[in-house]
């Protein structure tokens, strides 16, 4: 009987990841929709931010301005690494390239002229500067912004 239920819940967490994947793809297909309209590459920037979910922005904050690996982003996600790394790839996808140095150098100016308040309100709620001032020590409060579960995290980072 045990085996039953460790199946089910096997298959539910299955089913919760496929259904995030598909977010993320649904997202992937709404900037293609937007971007192909556009020819400013700065708009097309601009664009991609804003059409991004607050997965993929903690995902790009950690792997572009941490330089974490994807790995590293899926155990900080609580997500496996196939899922993390779709969380960068919409990133890579947005930006038409997964050289992180021309990813970088067209997404610092928008950072830098983007106040506070625009980028949380495109990330969702997640500051510019959460992973240059993120603290393993602490819950971190935007967690619920990017991880499914803040205990399992948590205790997960305990071991």
């Amino acid at each position: 009987m045990t085996q039953c239920k460790e199946c089910c819940q096997q298959v539910d967490l299955l089913r919760k990841e496929m259904l995030e994947q598909m977010e993320e793809l649904k997202s992937i297909i709404r900037f293609a929709m937007v971007s192909s309209s556009s020819t400013d590459s700065s708009l097309t920037i601009g664009t991609a931010l804003r059409t991004m979910t607050s997965k993929q922005h903690a995902a790009m904050q950690m792997w572009l301005f941490s330089g974490m690996k994807i790995a590293d982003i899926g155990r900080r996600m609580n997500c496996s690494r196939n899922t993390a790394r779709l969380h960068v790839k919409a990133l890579w996808t947005k930006m038409g390239t997964e050289d992180k140095s021309k990813i970088s150098s067209n997404l610092i100016p928008i950072f830098d002229a983007v106040s506070d308040a625009e980028y949380m309100e495109w990330s969702g709620g997640l500051p510019k500067n959460w992973a240059a001032t993120y603290d393993e020590g602490r819950i971190d409060p935007y967690l619920d912004l990017y991880v499914k579960s803040k205990e399992n995290t948590y205790e997960r980072g305990k071991t």
